[in-house]
């Protein structure tokens, strides 16, 4: 059976009050007493009931971390940043993967809802993310406050967001291209803001968009392959290929690859995100380098700061970090 609270109040001798106080940390309880209650604590292995000591401190000491994949490495090196910032000031993660399905998201916001949380922070997009933003919304006009990552939101006095300008990314990664020859350019991927930095690109530098180039609907290594086998299928491959990710990269250079076709020789492949296995892959991955840790690391430091009542400057409601591209082998230069 396990330990409560009234067993290391009996043995310590004091009431249940203050064996709590003590556990607690409470500057009510004497030096001598504190020392011999955690002592107790100690020796009888107590573990603390989260949920009664979230009643006591009306705070669960626990944020939720809202992501589309835990597989996806990107997300994982963020995650694991936002878990050791928050680590340091005493709270919990709980990880929540919504695979990319809007209702998943829409149970977790409900969950949210219930108090299970004291924070979250969403960095994922789901089908319905307009709709989801309203119910968000009244997540933290009840007290929980929210932070978006890459995700965008009117009102950033109410919701601070953490990004990197992607379409900017997308249009430098395009204009490299170009400016290494190349004119057939495609892009893969589910995201606007991406795609659009693509078009902008070659629109500015007076190059025909092909929609036989573009696949949308695309996210994960699995739908990289995918798309590897519809390019096989065409009459004429783009000489380069923008990826949405680096995961989605690697797909589509393993699914060519299995034909025969080379990377780079015949056609050059770029991913977004520049997660480690990036720069061992082979070819070694050209990528948008996405700085995923400092992004994890300061939504956690804004949420943190959100949940102690602290207000922020207008410079922390609306945070843009730089991208940079890392060119690498699977990319070329073509006459």
């Amino acid at each position: 059976m396990s330990t409560t609270l009234k067993d290391i109040a009996e043995k310590a001798n004091v009431s249940i009050a203050t064996a709590s106080l003590a556990l607690n940390n409470s500057e009510k309880v004497n030096h001598k007493t504190y020392e011999k209650v955690k002592k107790i604590a100690e020796e009888l292995n107590y573990t603390p009931n989260a949920r009664a000591r979230a009643l006591v401190k009306k705070a669960t000491e626990t944020i939720g971390l809202v992501i589309p994949e835990v597989e996806n490495p990107f997300f994982a090196e963020m995650a694991q940043s936002i878990k050791n910032t928050i680590k340091e000031s005493g709270y919990n993660l709980i990880l929540c993967s919504t695979e990319y399905k809007s209702e998943e998201e829409l149970r977790y916001i409900n969950l949210f809802k219930s108090g299970l949380v004291d924070g979250a922070i969403f960095a994922c997009l789901g089908d319905m993310m307009e709709e989801h933003n309203k119910m968000i919304i009244d997540l933290v006009k009840n007290n929980t406050p929210v932070v978006f990552v890459d995700r965008e939101i009117n009102n950033y006095t109410l919701i601070p967001v953490i990004k990197t300008d992607l379409f900017e990314g997308a249009y430098n990664i395009a204009n490299y291209l170009i400016n290494n020859g190349h004119k057939k350019i495609g892009f893969i991927g589910q995201s606007e803001e991406r795609v659009e930095g693509y078009k902008k690109a070659l629109s500015d530098n007076n190059i025909k968009i092909n929609d036989n180039y573009i696949f949308y609907n695309f996210l994960t290594i699995e739908g990289g392959y995918k798309v590897g086998q519809k390019l096989l299928k065409l009459a004429k491959l783009p000489t380069a290929i923008i990826c949405l990710n680096d995961e989605m990269a690697m797909g589509v250079i393993q699914s060519l690859t299995s034909a025969n076709i080379k990377v780079p020789e015949d056609i050059s492949i770029i991913g977004i995100d520049n997660i480690r296995m990036s720069e061992y892959y082979n070819p070694s991955l050209t990528t948008l380098h996405i700085p995923k840790k400092e992004m994890g690391k300061k939504a956690a430091e804004i949420l943190l700061k959100r949940i102690n009542r602290e207000k922020l400057s207008s410079d922390e409601q609306l945070i843009i970090f730089p991208t940079e591209l890392i060119v690498r082998k699977s990319s070329r230069t073509i006459n």
